[in-house]
């Protein structure tokens, strides 16, 4: 089994192998973006596990960084609702789609706890 630096490593390698890809332009803009968004919330978990591990070793509170991580929850979340309305409106989405069912009930519990945030202001 290989060791967590011994993977980290071969992500790396076959990231720069992509970048040389990815530069030679034949690819599909809507696939480009998902995987710029995969990079960025890799991107951005690292580092909260990097910041997470040098808080520590200092002797100081690692639980400051989990405020950020929320914010990029909601950051990420925004994106990933935003992609999937232009899905709905061209019709890659449908009831057909595995997990549509799911993801309503998850939306709709995550509305009814927003609301009354909303409603105090």
């Amino acid at each position: 089994m290989e060791s967590l630096s011994e993977r980290l490593k071969a992500a790396t390698n076959e990231l720069q192998e992509l970048e040389k890809l990815v530069l030679s332009g034949d690819f599909s803009p809507r696939v480009l973006s998902d995987f710029r968004t995969a990079v960025d919330n890799i991107r951005q978990t690292a580092w909260a596990v990097q910041q997470w591990t040098e808080l520590q070793q200092q002797h100081r509170d690692p639980y400051a960084v989990l405020g950020i991580l929320s914010q990029e929850r909601v950051r990420r979340a925004t994106q990933i609702t935003k992609d999937l309305t232009l899905d709905l409106e061209s019709l890659e989405l449908g009831l057909e789609t595995q997990g549509m069912a799911d993801l309503f009930h998850a939306i709709e519990g995550l509305r009814e706890r927003l609301s009354p945030l909303f409603k105090k202001r």
